[in-house]
């Protein structure tokens, strides 16, 4: 199966609204994913929701980081993340896609910035691929700003990711070979900007006890789904779920 880009996204602000303060919590969830490769149905997918704020070191669900410059204002870090974005033929319903190689999930090691100011936070990060599965880079610029009112927490967003030639090319070109063995035209990928939005919802049933709900939405850019395993303009993931802050 295929887990979306925008997946990190809505995972990662789970934990943004406790991004200054020590805090961890624990929980589960469900995703509804809208994959845009070919062949593959609308999935609801089980996943932990973990996040951990200590004074240097941070978990925030796919991403473990630490923390060298960090006050009121700022937060600079060294990370290593899970890029769970994966394609299994042997899950695919298409003829034609049945018959590509696999492409795997991969681990990214980088840094990130984040700014905090009272009008919200910038986030600027990139990642490079340790595992060497697409040997890529990428990169995120994003805005949010947690809105707190009572029990709810929201945390709307808007950024882009930037991916680069080799990691697009990996997930989403066609080499000469499938080609022959599948039927797909040939097709290489080129770098690209993905801009999306997203909205975090996080509800306080009790001290320890916290309701979660979001939602991204992303537009693909042209080297994406110029794609042949691709026939979907844009993305979209939901999820929620429970977790238990300790």
């Amino acid at each position: 199966m295929n887990i979306k880009k925008n997946l990190l996204i809505v995972a990662a602000l789970f934990s943004a609204s406790s991004a200054m303060a020590s805090d961890f919590s624990l929980g589960a969830g469900a995703v509804f994913n809208e994959s845009a490769y070919k062949g593959y149905n609308e999935k609801v997918l089980a996943i932990p929701l973990i996040s951990y704020e200590g004074d240097n070191f941070y978990v925030r669900q796919f991403t473990a980081g630490w923390a060298f410059w960090k006050d009121s204002k700022n937060e600079l870090s060294l990370t290593a993340s899970w890029m769970p974005l994966h394609f299994d033929p042997d899950d695919n319903d298409d003829h034609a896609m049945a018959k590509l190689d696999e492409r795997k999930a991969s681990a990214m090691l980088g840094g990130a910035y984040y700014r905090h100011e009272q009008w919200g936070s910038m986030k600027f990060a990139v990642g490079a691929d340790a595992m060497d599965e697409s040997g890529g880079v990428v990169g995120e610029i994003s805005y949010f700003k947690p809105i707190r009112m009572d029990y709810l927490t929201l945390i709307p967003s808007v950024g882009v990711l930037y991916y680069d030639e080799s990691f697009n090319d990996y997930y989403y070109g066609v080499s000469g070979k499938e080609s022959r063995r599948s039927g797909l035209e040939r097709y290489s990928a080129g770098d690209s900007w993905n801009p999306y939005v997203a909205l975090v919802a996080k509800y306080e049933l009790t001290d320890t006890l916290i309701l979660n709900a979001s939602a991204a939405y992303t537009v693909l850019p042209d080297d994406v789904k110029n794609s042949p395993m691709i026939d979907k303009q844009d993305s979209l993931a939901l999820m929620t779920g429970l977790s238990w802050r300790f």
